[in-house]
């Protein structure tokens, strides 16, 4: 084998360890998490506005994420 090709296979090699060791998070989880952090934080671009002028600060009757 070339030296270049175990250099390259060395890489990719120590590349997957390190995603092999990185933290996962259940979809479910995260979409919980991201809804909880939407609904509790106010949005600082439109929190200036009125809001009868910021057609995004109503609140949908269904109850229901718009994005999920």
């Amino acid at each position: 084998m070339s030296e270049l090709k175990l250099q390259k296979l060395l890489a990719l090699n120590e590349r997957l360890r390190q995603e092999e060791e990185l933290n996962r998070v259940k979809v479910s989880e995260a979409s919980k998490s991201l809804m909880t952090f939407i609904t509790s934080t106010s949005d600082p671009l439109t929190s200036n506005l009125k809001p009868e002028e910021n057609p995004f600060t109503k609140k949908q009757k269904s109850g229901g994420c718009t994005i999920l």
